[in-house]
């Protein structure tokens, strides 16, 4: 039997779908005694890992029979997504650790911040930003802008009360991060670098599943 890497790579240029990805590096922080990260390094903010500048390319995602048949497996969680993906694509190299945005799709978000407290989110748009007052009315408030990380300022002054909680909407990028390989004896086919298939779990599970 004959297979082409080419063939695979020509058939999900036209079904993928962009993703942005970005390669995890262990951070120094790590102590060597307990494994833990620290939880006041301004790199990895307690993760564990440092990623990388990210960067776009195509992958497949596997459909609803795929699905259930990592779930056959009794390590699927709620949310997973599996990617196949071609060797001609940047993100051939994906590894355990790396997170993954998908580029071509969002979903709405709303959540409660307090002062100091980084957006979990690829953000799209923001909606809308208020909280209350000591009074009981709903203040509204201005659009913050998002910095590295997540971070939320707010130059005019015009955001929430300090050390307050507020609510904040919009749309945001699905963000992933790479549970590991998806089990297979196909990686490599009479010197052929065929498509991988890797496990995406929601990032905000990271560290916890």
């Amino acid at each position: 039997m004959q297979l082409s890497s080419a063939a695979f790579n020509t058939f999900l240029s036209h079904i993928g779908q962009r993703f942005a990805w970005r390669r995890a590096d262990a951070c120094p922080c790590v102590s060597p005694h307990s494994g833990a990260a620290s939880t006041t390094c301004l790199h990895c903010h307690g993760k564990g890992r440092i990623w990388s500048a990210p960067v776009q390319g195509l992958a497949g995602i596997s459909g609803a029979k795929v699905q259930r048949e990592w779930a056959n497996f009794g390590i699927w969680e709620s949310g997973d997504v599996v990617l196949t993906l071609p060797s001609d694509s940047a993100l051939y190299a994906m590894g355990q650790h790396d997170r993954v945005v998908m580029v071509n799709s969002s979903s709405p978000f709303s959540l409660v911040l307090r002062e100091g407290e980084r957006l979990p989110r690829v953000v799209q748009a923001i909606d809308r930003v208020f909280w209350i007052d000591g009074a009981g009315a709903i203040v509204q408030g201005a659009t913050p802008q998002v910095g590295e990380g997540g971070a939320l300022s707010w130059p005019g002054g015009d955001g929430p009360p300090h050390a307050g909680s507020y609510t904040i909407t919009g749309r945001a990028h699905q963000e992933y991060y790479c549970w590991g390989e998806y089990p297979q004896d196909r990686a490599h086919h009479s010197g052929q670098p065929l498509p991988r298939r890797v496990v995406l779990r929601r990032f905000d599970l990271y560290g916890r599943a």
